[in-house]
């Protein structure tokens, strides 16, 4: 199994094969699967795991290119911000990495993501990864200044 760096992010140009983007997409899948697994034990059997099974069955099933990748990592990704079962199996290995991502990139780079009706998958998949390996453990600080209230239409400054 990869590791949870490697399926987020890729390996190295230089050691890359012929057949590794293959094998990503097998293990982005296996995790992806294992995933749905964790999501029936944790809320049984009902219509919207009938629907998320149904829409993870169609990420699976996409192909094996730069769309399908990005599209897997960014439901990773995903996973990882929502399912605490999901951190705590990739923390076992590498709880620097997950510990980094739960508290501080990905509570930023999530919600942006589903505001932009999670249509662009590799702009997540980026900012993760560049947030998470370019400036690890930063400490990022986005204040905003809330004019005329914060009612809607208000203007945020930050």
């Amino acid at each position: 199994m990869a590791t949870l760096r490697t399926l987020l992010f890729g390996t190295p140009l230089a050691p890359r094969g012929e057949g590794e983007v293959r094998a990503l997409v097998e293990e982005l899948n296996a995790c992806l699967r294992g995933i749905l697994v964790l999501l029936e034990a944790e809320v049984g059997p009902c219509a919207p795991l009938d629907q998320a099974k149904l829409e993870w069955g169609r990420l699976i099933e996409m192909d094996a290119d730069f769309c399908g990748v990005a599209a897997r990592r960014a439901a990773l990704i995903f996973a990882l911000h929502t399912l605490e079962a999901v951190r705590r199996h990739f923390a076992a290995e590498e709880p620097e990495l997950v510990a980094d991502l739960e508290q501080r990139v990905l509570p930023m780079v999530v919600p942006a993501f589903l505001a932009g009706m999670a249509q662009k998958p590799e702009a997540l998949v980026l900012l993760t990864s560049t947030l998470a390996e370019l400036w690890p453990g930063e400490r990022i600080r986005a204040s905003a200044e809330v004019e005329g209230g914060g009612g809607q239409g208000a203007i945020v400054r930050g």
